[in-house]
């Protein structure tokens, strides 16, 4: 074996310090991948139910929910009866509702959706409407009888 020169004792030193440098970092990004989501650690809950106007059921409508705490909205078109289910499930919290057409709504076969036309127009915005909804976490049943 040679004998090392000083020069070469602290360039050896360099590559080993900046190789333990590199293997720290890849275990930081490592653990730091590995996390879940915030979204993922959420409670989320699934909603449904039904809505009503003077006691009748409203139908080819949507119903909306939207956060602007989570600045996320989810919305399900109701059904015949006025039942409806969200599109999915949603995190758990405080949303404002409101009621809007429906998914399939277009000029053409606007006269079709009467109900939303009897409807009186603030339930149509969200800042106007005042309907609120504090989903919790699971299933959670929420109705409406609009006045």
């Amino acid at each position: 074996m040679l004998p090392l020169s000083p020069c070469s004792k602290f360039a050896f030193a360099g590559i080993r310090g900046a190789g333990l440098c590199f293997l720290t970092l890849c275990a930081i990004s490592i653990f730091v991948g590995c996390g879940r989501n915030q979204a993922e650690t959420k409670p989320m809950g699934t909603v449904s139910g039904t809505v009503t106007y003077a006691g009748k059921p409203i139908t080819r409508c949507r119903i909306n929910f939207n956060s602007s705490k989570f600045g996320i909205g989810a919305g399900g078109d109701l059904k015949e009866d006025g039942s409806y289910e969200l599109d999915g499930a949603i995190p758990a919290g405080a949303y404002a509702v409101f009621i809007t057409p429906p998914d399939d709504f277009s000029p053409a076969n606007a006269d079709s959706h009467t109900d939303l036309n009897n409807l009186p127009s603030k339930y149509r915005s969200e800042s106007t409407s005042g309907l609120t909804a504090d989903v919790k976490e699971g299933d959670g049943k929420y109705n409406f009888d609009l006045e």
